[in-house]
């Protein structure tokens, strides 16, 4: 008995936290969508962590990597050769949005619904 009340109390200390993550994650996504919508925003791993890596619809333009909470962790602008190292530190990209008429010619994409 003793144990199933300390699983349940573990359970109930987990599940806010989940919830929290997910929270500051979706309102993440929102703000990275106004950013660069029309542009791309992958979900990425950095050292075991979620990351996005985003970038406007431009050829010549910069992208970066950011963490869960927007913050710019790293710019990557091959056009320029200004790359900083944690742009080729990323593995385990998805892309989650992906805008109309992308220059890549890739299709559009829209992962979370953040076009909606």
């Amino acid at each position: 008995m003793n144990r199933a009340i300390l699983s349940l109390a573990v359970i109930l200390l987990i599940l806010p936290s989940c919830n929290k993550d997910e929270d500051v994650k979706s309102s993440t996504l929102k703000k990275l969508y106004e950013i660069y919508e029309g542009g791309e925003i992958d979900e990425c791993l950095y050292n075991g962590e979620i990351v996005y890596f985003a970038g406007i619809n431009a050829y010549d333009a910069a992208s970066q990597v950011l963490d869960l909470e927007g913050n710019i962790m790293g710019n990557c602008n091959y056009a320029f050769g200004l790359v900083d190292e944690i742009c080729n530190q990323l593995t385990e990209c998805e892309v989650i949005y992906r805008g109309d008429n992308h220059i890549s010619g890739e299709p559009p994409v829209d992962k979370y619904g953040l076009g909606k």
